[in-house]
């Protein structure tokens, strides 16, 4: 993804959103958070919506946040999908909570509600699930578990900017409290990091609040122990010229994505979803897979063609992660080693989208 070519694309508006805040004096929890605040808010359906420094901090603060408002200890357990980035796990550990990993499906990646429910003890307390590469997690069967066991279903919607549920609730909007990310690569990106929370319940927003500024009630006055993480001026008001255009570039992802599915016809390659194209994904990541991934990778870097892969070695063989190396999650592992992204942004045209078929269906046997 070109970001300079991105960042261009939004020109001369992003340079008025900066010069905006520059003129105003005011560059931390101003006038222009507070809108794009609102505005991401009722954009997502939800009542609050709290500004964070990053994703991570996001998800962090919306854990710590529920920690302290359901008085959780760090026995508690919260159930999380064992492949998704290590963020996700992470911020269990920050908040003081244990995470319990659980395997995926394999057709879509994402947490496996029969695995959740085997994952359940006494001390469950949360699932967080994750809407991985843009698609929205299965939340109709998560809601149903979660329900019937008194635990909390939080979102990390890091990819998933705009994905709408058949329901017609938006990914943000479908649990008890949301994490986002708006790194610059995001479907709604950045010039830096940023992040955001989102959620219906008042006292967790009002709690959310406190904890990314310090833990203030009020100024000097701090009734918890918080964070300093603010999404500054400059980024939310690139973040309100970028949203406006969301929902298109949004369905331009999904012709990219349409055309990928109707055309790649290779024997060594597996489609996403089952070859279904998903209504739920604005596809922030287009996913193949291939037991010859590593080849295939390096035949299409011949080609001019970069790729990524999300993600090559899961959170349970991570070193930071070595209490879990002992587990074994086969169909996490299965995806780490076959899972090939390949190019997919906003500004691709059918010429380059129609290269990388043409590449990859002829990718010698």
């Amino acid at each position: 993804m070109d970001l300079k070519k991105t960042t261009l694309n939004y020109q001369p508006a992003i340079s008025e959103a900066i010069r905006r805040v520059l003129d105003s004096g005011w560059y931390i929890l101003g006038e222009e958070g507070k809108a794009f605040e609102k505005e991401f808010a009722t954009y997502c359906g939800c009542r609050h919506c709290i500004g964070t420094g990053n994703g991570l901090d996001a998800l962090t603060v919306l854990l710590t946040a529920c920690r302290i408002l359901y008085h959780w200890d760090e026995m508690t357990q919260v159930i999380v999908p064992a492949h998704t980035f290590i963020a996700t796990v992470e911020s269990i550990v920050r908040s003081g909570l244990t995470p319990i990993l659980c395997d995926v499906d394999a057709d879509d990646s994402l947490i496996d509600p029969q695995q959740v429910e085997s994952c359940i003890s006494p001390r469950t307390r949360a699932i967080v699930c994750v809407h991985l590469y843009g698609k929205i997690a299965p939340i109709t069967s998560l809601n149903t578990i979660a329900q019937k066991n008194g635990l909390l279903l939080l979102e990390d919607a890091a990819q998933a900017h705009g994905a709408i549920h058949p329901s017609g609730n938006k990914a943000g909007h479908l649990g008890h409290g949301a994490a986002f990310s708006f790194y610059p690569t995001k479907n709604l990106g950045a010039l830096g990091d940023g992040g955001a929370i989102t959620t219906d319940n008042q006292s967790l927003a009002d709690l959310c609040r406190q904890l990314a500024n310090y833990g203030q009630t009020e100024k000097y006055h701090h009734l918890h122990k918080g964070m300093n993480t603010r999404l500054d001026e400059i980024q939310a008001a690139i973040l309100r010229t970028r949203l406006k255009s969301l929902d298109k570039e949004n369905t331009h992802r999904q012709s990219i994505a349409r055309q990928y599915m109707d055309c790649i016809s290779h024997p060594d390659i597996r489609m996403p979803y089952k070859g279904v194209f998903p209504q739920d994904s604005v596809w922030h990541i287009f996913p193949i897979y291939s037991p010859r991934r590593n080849e295939l990778q390096r035949y299409l870097a011949h080609h001019n063609i970069d790729t990524l892969i999300h993600y090559p070695v899961p959170p349970h063989l991570q070193p930071a992660f070595q209490e879990y190396s002992h587990l074994s999650f086969p169909c996490t592992e299965q995806i780490c080693q076959e899972e090939l992204s390949l190019p997919l942004n906003p500004l691709m045209t059918n010429q380059e989208t129609e290269y990388i078929i043409q590449t990859i269906n002829r990718f010698p046997c």
